[in-house]
């Protein structure tokens, strides 16, 4: 049968003798219908189908091979190695497919059929066959796995030579196999078989500790150590909070005490030191890690080269913890240093692609500026290059999001080394995709065609505008399904080659989109109840006044599909003749008809692009550190805290607050308006900074502003929305000084909070109830709070209510919040707080103390400000639930109660 010989395999050819002759190639034309393939597609394609014949061969053993092929070695090792080479080329020709342009029908069907092939092969081994292999291939102890015998063998998969060898499904079945063998070692048994056994089976001896690394220790050192490491582990076991560092230092200390003792005296040495490593990481795995725990340690590990800085700083405490063990095995060591170069890997593929991303959107704020794809052979390249790059950047940025926070080094300083991290550069897909849908319109379909097919769109010059445009947004925006896409323009091609009659698409017809086309212009028109702009973007005029974007969720209101909404927004309306002004209609649409429905939605378009336009927009907070400031000089504001007014580098004016509690205060109103813009809410953008040697904040003045001063039964129905919205952050960031005077009506005619230095301060003793103002009350009394009782005593003006359905969307941006990064964005407030004695702290003492069973002058500074973390976070979860319960219980609203289901 074969040879069995060990020395040739690696050079072995199993391919037929006239490889060319697999694809026989008369020199006939291609049908004309037919693409001609390039040459290296057909080399490509050749390439896969030799691979696929050789391990078709290898896997009926060799018998029905056809001439040409030379005999397989009977050894199942070198046999495997002979099939995983096979593996790799096919895998190699799939790629050169794809890079050809294959088809992605073709190509994933290729590899589906590849790695059923490779399933095959493996299932059809022995687990004799499959522990040879494994062991030959570096698996420790492959006997311990796959010892139920039931469904696939573990080794199967760990031997998938489809699969890269360092993913973690693969990793955790060796370190299965380590754990089952460290509980042999502690004295157990699995299956019935003992460590003695397990060794016969492997041929091997068993181990033994020997003087390498090991400290000659007497019998009287090892109890004594056992003695140590049991209370250092009783220690960490019974540790309530974050556990402390010298606490775990001791525990780690003991441990390796252990585990590197040679003492020939006592004969069940090994079974002491595997209990110690099991027994170690139980109480590890219960404790309460966090940075201020490791910290200690890492610096100690790094000085004496234990660690690198590298490793340290892209790994979390517990990792850094299992890599800090003398008991974690070698395996899992080198996968966690794989993990940490990984997570570089990663933030050098975020800068690579924000090279090519930011070529055309320098920063979240810069309009987005592709090349013209008319006359210029290179753009469309250029253009498939930039929506390529720029979905792997949001990618990237996505997957980050779920360890920065996580890891020893800040996330701030990584942001900082990283410029693809920064909120600057952060892919907005939704945004994104509406200025390429607006540069695409610019161009022309048959060049938007050829980059589509650059990005393997098949059909794509059978693609309408709108499915060429929609199939490259999809490469950075994944609401866009790029398979459904391509299945609409195939099923659009079927169509007209049938000879489907113009107009089936399913959309409204031209006299139904006319007719509200023409509702929807009007609404339009409608005057805003504030002074307008004085000079208008582009945009808003040529569509009337609204965005195209809003006048699509106007139409969507009125009861469109999401066709009709989008071929209405794009239709073009009258411009009013310059100089003109609109003028209000003869008498208001009587409450709750259409018209008047259509009028709210476009004053509530009206107020949150008022708001926006006269708003600057939140900008990294380590750019305004680095600014210097002009002198200050004095801002006749009121309040309780100095204010200065102050020369940005760029010219525009910005206010200094003072902090008397030496940054507290300012930490947490720089917070607190960072977290209402991340809410969807306007707010002031407040920073900490340093200025003229004093602490404080400083943030950008507003020009043309003031108080909304007016009264309840003059609040129009989009004012009133915009304070409920207001109120869902406000209770957030627990501020109940949202009184009239801390509210700025813009230029434009919009609605922003303003002087979030009260927020928090009632952390944990606040209400969401009606009445509760803890800041004093008439005119001190929070606007929301005047609305409700408004309502409730028929203030209002006719027509306008209380909607709790405006809550939704800002509590749905909070609850998109994670966990994680809701705590780093308030660890300085936290930390900040505790040490100026704020006046939340006695609170959360007290909440610290019940949490940790200890009186509340043992409490630390740490266990207070994780108390007032805890409770951020615990508010931020219970959101949509505290609001439903106020809506429906203070209001008397029972409809509200949808709102905890998140009904819109």
């Amino acid at each position: 049968m074969g040879t069995n010989s060990k020395s040739s395999h690696a050079s072995y050819a199993i391919a037929p003798s006239d490889p060319a002759g697999a694809v026989e190639t008369s020199g006939a034309a291609a049908p004309p219908d037919e693409q001609q393939l390039s040459d290296e597609l057909v080399a490509a394609k050749t390439d896969l189908m030799v691979a696929m014949d050789n391990l078709e061969t290898i896997a009926a053993g060799g018998e029905e091979g056809a001439a040409g092929y030379p005999d397989l070695p009977e050894d199942p090792v070198e046999r495997y190695e002979i099939f995983a080479e096979q593996i790799k080329a096919a895998k190699d020709a799939i790629e050169k497919m794809k890079a050809e342009g294959a088809p992605e029908e073709e190509i994933q069907a290729q590899l589906d059929a590849l790695r059923a092939q490779s399933l095959e092969y493996l299932n059809s081994l022995s687990p004799e066959e499959l522990q040879q292999i494994a062991a030959a291939r570096g698996f420790e102890h492959p006997a311990l796995v796959g010892l139920s015998g039931k469904g696939q063998h573990p080794l199967v998969h760990w031997l998938d030579p489809y699969y890269d060898d360092a993913i973690p499904s693969k990793q955790k079945i060796q370190a299965k196999a380590l754990q089952r063998y460290e509980q042999l070692l502690a004295g157990q048994t699995l299956g019935g078989m003992a460590l003695a056994d397990l060794h016969q089976a492997e041929g091997t001896a068993l181990p033994s500790t020997g003087p390498a690394g090991t400290w000659t220790a007497t019998v009287e050192q090892i109890e004594a150590a056992e003695e140590t490491w049991k209370k250092a582990a009783e220690e960490v076991a019974y540790s309530k909070g974050i556990l402390d560092s010298a606490k775990l230092q001791n525990l780690l200390q003991a441990e390796k005490q252990i585990l590197t003792a040679h003492c020939p005296e006592i004969d069940n040495l090994e079974e002491i030191q595997a209990k110690c490593k099991v027994w170690t990481g139980d109480p590890l795995e219960h404790a309460k890690i966090s940075t201020s725990t490791v910290l200690p340690l890492v610096q100690d590990a790094v000085a004496a080269g234990d660690m690198s800085l590298a490793d340290a700083q892209h790994l979390k405490p517990r990792e850094i913890v299992a890599l800090l063990r003398t008991g974690t095995p070698e395996t899992e060591k080198e996968a966690l240093k794989a993990k940490s170069q990984a997570r570089q890997d990663q933030l050098a593929a975020i800068d690579k692609a924000l090279d090519v991303h930011a070529a055309a959107k320098p920063d979240l704020n810069s309009p987005l500026a592709l090349p013209d794809l008319a006359g210029n052979p290179e753009a469309a390249a250029q253009v498939a290059e930039w929506a390529t790059s720029t979905g792997e950047l949001h990618k990237l940025q996505t997957d980050a999001q779920g360890w920065i926070h996580g890891v020893l080094q800040p996330a701030n300083d990584i942001s900082m080394d990283n410029p693809g991290l920064l909120t600057s550069h952060t892919v907005a897909p939704k945004s994104l995709t509406a200025e390429f849908n607006a540069w695409a319109k610019q161009q022309k379909l048959g060049d938007l065609r050829d980059v589509a097919e650059q990005m393997g769109m098949p059909n794509a010059d059978k693609a309408a505008r709108a499915h060429v445009t929609s199939f490259i947004a999809s490469s950075f925006n994944p609401a866009l399904d790029k398979a459904e896409i391509n299945e609409k323009v195939a099923a659009a091609a079927a169509k007209k080659k049938a000879g489907t009659p113009a107009g089936g698409d399913g959309l409204a017809s031209d006299e139904a989109v006319k007719a509200l086309q023409s509702k929807l212009t009007a609404a339009g028109a409608s005057p805003s109840p504030t002074p307008a702009p004085s000079a208008p973007s582009p945009a808003a005029s040529q569509t009337g006044g609204l965005t195209k974007e809003a006048k699509e969720a106007a139409a969507l209101s009125m009861g469109a599909s999401p066709e009709q909404a989008k071929k209405l927004a794009e239709a073009p309306t009258p411009t009013p003749a310059a100089g003109s002004v609109p003028k209000a209609p003869v008498k208001p649409a009587p409450p709750g008809s259409f018209n008047a429905k259509v009028q709210a939605l476009v004053a509530n378009l009206q107020q949150v692009k008022a708001t926006t336009q006269d708003v600057p927009a939140r900008i990294d907070a380590d750019v305004v550190g680095s600014w210097s400031f002009g002198p200050g000089k004095a801002a006749n504001l009121g309040g309780t805290y100095a204010k200065t007014l102050h020369e940005a580098p760029d010219g525009s004016t910005w206010l200094f607050k003072a902090d008397k509690d030496g940054g507290a205060i300012a930490h947490a109103e720089s917070a607190a308006s960072h977290a209402l813009s991340l809410g969807g809410l306007p707010s002031v953008p407040v920073y900490v900074k340093s200025v003229e040697g004093k602490s404080g904040s400083v943030q950008p003045m507003l020009k043309d502003t003031h108080h909304f001063a007016s009264e309840p039964k003059n609040w129009s129905q989009s004012e009133v929305d915009a304070i409920v919205r207001s109120h869902v952050g406000a209770w957030l960031v627990g501020d109940h000084d949202g009184h009239q005077a801390n509210v700025l009506r813009t230029a434009s005619g919009g609605l922003v909070r303003c002087d979030l230095g009260q927020a928090f301060k009632h952390y944990g003793q606040d209400k969401l109830a009606l009445g509760y103002a803890p800041s004093g009350g008439g005119s001190y009394d929070p606007v929301h709070q005047k609305l409700y009782q408004a309502a409730l005593s028929g203030g209002l003006a006719e027509g306008v209510k209380v909607n709790p359905a405006v809550a939704h969307p800002i509590i749905k941006n909070f609850e998109a919040i994670p966990d994680s990064q809701w705590r780093s964005m308030l660890h300085s407030t936290a930390h900040e707080g505790v040490k100026a004695g704020v006046h939340w702290v006695p609170t959360m003492r007290k909440a610290a103390a019940k949490k940790h069973g200890i009186p509340p002058a043992k409490v630390s500074n740490e266990q207070i400000a994780e108390a007032f973390l805890d409770h951020a976070v615990q508010r931020k979860q219970s959101l949509r639930e505290s609001f439903t319960n106020f809506f429906v219980k203070e209001l008397n609203m029972p409809t509200a109660a949808s709102l905890k289901h998140g009904a819109k």
